[in-house]
C-alpha cells in the first residue's frame, strides 16, 4: 500500500486541510472584529474629542465673560476711588483752610454797635474846643 492512496493519508490531509480552513477563517473573523472595534473605538475618540471641543469653547467663552465683567467692575471701582478721592482732596483743602484761619495772627477788632451814635452828632467840647 502506497501512504498517498491510503485512506490515512486521506484523513490526515483533510483535518490538515480544515485546519488551515479554520486558522484562515478564525484570522478572517479575528481581523474583522478587530477593524469593528477599532472603527468603534474611533467614533468614541470623535464624539470625545468633539466634547472636549464643545467644553473648551464654552470655557473660552465664560472666561471673555468674566473678563468683562471684572473689567466693568473695576473701571466702577477706578470711578468711585476716583470721585472719593476728590472729595477727600477737597475736605482736606477745607479742613486746611480752617487750620490756617484760626492759627493765622489776628487783629483785635473792637466794633460798637451804631446805634450809640447819632448822625451829625459831635461832641460838647468839640474839635474846636
Amino acid at each position: 500500500m502506497d501512504f498517498l492512496t491510503s485512506e490515512a493519508f486521506v484523513t490526515i490531509f483533510s483535518v490538515v486541510g480544515s485546519a488551515i480552513g479554520l486558522f484562515l477563517a478564525l484570522r478572517a473573523d479575528i481581523g474583522k472584529r478587530i477593524d469593528r472595534v477599532e472603527g468603534r473605538l474611533g467614533k468614541r475618540i470623535d464624539r470625545v474629542e468633539d466634547q472636549a471641543r464643545a467644553d473648551r469653547l464654552e470655557l473660552v467663552a465664560e472666561i471673555s465673560q468674566l473678563k468683562t465683567s471684572v473689567g466693568a467692575q473695576i473701571a466702577d471701582l477706578n470711578a468711585t476711588v476716583s470721585a472719593q478721592t476728590t472729595e477727600l482732596k477737597t475736605a482736606v483743602g477745607v479742613l486746611g483752610a480752617k487750620l490756617d484761619e484760626r492759627s493765622a495772627p489776628q487783629r483785635l477788632v473792637v466794633q460798637e454797635p451804631r446805634a450809640d451814635y447819632k448822625a451829625g452828632y459831635e461832641p460838647e467840647d468839640g474839635p474846636e474846643g
